[in-house]
């Protein structure tokens, strides 16, 4: 009886240390494979430091990869992690394909989902939807292009899955989505989302981070005591026709991808190894890098955003 104690005893302190334990994770956003021209280099060096840093898990934001043949060695390299691995879908991701075809080519099961690691609980949303006559449509094939008005909007039964698993853990949780929950072109129920994450809240903290992706910037902001973080595209700001520019690359790099002389490509590829203490402190570790000349000053670029080719080193609390 005395070593059945013992024993139950070793077994409550372990379970203690693994819930009171640090958990990292390497993050990258819209890497977009089939814009930039050197996509599996930059992914290869992203999965060479978060294998030396050790991490627990790899997640990427979205906006990856087109599911077609040419892709499969760029994928390669994003499988060549050894440790566990998430995908979140992008917009972009469906330009060709429907959702399930992008889906069947990452090896992604769900298009929302959630999923424990130590003393946190992560969520994965998918706002790849848009409203048509009162139905909620699936992004495929760019059919989202003709519906600005209610694109990126969560379904019913997304939302109620998302209130239904908040309810069901009691430890601290992190939420990625491609598209921010809160600024423009973000989600575009996104208050709804967050009065959910907020009701969550409101006897103790429980949702502590957002993470996303899309908008290509570097930005951090603090809402109702959540934080929201912007996670940088690890290649490119796009700014379209208006600024485009065929004399960085060759005649043979332009050709091969059309769409990169319509971007702001980054010198580095940018990602961030962000560790969390369950004890009230996120750190972010992330990549400084530089605009391929010319970039936006030197071409008269004119957009609301401020732009950067780096992702920010921070330290929050929560």
């Amino acid at each position: 009886m005395k070593l059945f104690t013992i024993i139950i005893s070793l077994l409550i302190i372990c379970s203690s240390c693994v819930n009171n334990k640090n958990v990292r994770f390497a993050i990258c956003a819209d890497v977009h494979q089939d814009i930039i021209h050197d996509a599996p280099d930059r992914m290869r060096t992203f999965i060479e430091e978060a294998k030396s840093e050790n991490v627990d898990f790899i997640i990427q934001l979205g906006d990856f990869c087109y599911p077609k043949e040419e892709n499969k060695p760029f994928l390669s390299v994003w499988n060549s992690f050894p440790g566990k691995k998430y995908h979140t879908l992008g917009n972009h991701d469906e330009d060709r394909s429907t959702k399930q075809e992008a889906m069947a080519f990452w090896g992604m099961e769900k298009s929302y989902y959630s999923f424990d690691q130590g003393a946190f609980h992560f969520i994965v949303l998918d706002p790849n939807f848009f409203v048509d006559e009162g139905r909620f449509m699936e992004y495929e094939k760019a059919n989202y292009f003709a519906h600005k008005e209610t694109r990126a909007t969560i379904p019913p039964d997304q939302i109620e899955w998302l209130k239904n698993d908040l309810s069901q853990t009691d430890k601290l949780v992190v939420v990625f989505s491609h598209q921010c929950l809160e600024a423009k072109r973000g989600v575009n129920n996104q208050l709804e989302v967050r009065k959910i994450l907020e009701e969550a809240n409101a006897s103790k903290k429980k949702v502590i981070a957002c993470f996303s992706g899309h908008n290509h910037l570097d930005q951090h902001t603090e809402v109702n005591g959540i934080h929201y973080i912007k996670v940088n595209s690890m290649s490119d700001y796009y700014v379209g026709n208006a600024y485009q520019c065929k004399e960085r690359f060759s005649e043979e790099i332009n050709n091969y991808r059309p769409a990169l002389k319509n971007t702001l490509p980054y010198t580095n590829p940018l990602y961030a190894i962000v560790e969390i203490d369950p004890h009230g402190l996120i750190t972010i570790n992330g990549k400084e890098g530089a605009f391929i000349l010319p970039g936006p000053k030197e071409l008269g670029v004119d957009v609301d955003e401020e732009l950067s080719p780096s992702i920010s080193n921070r330290r929050l609390k929560f």
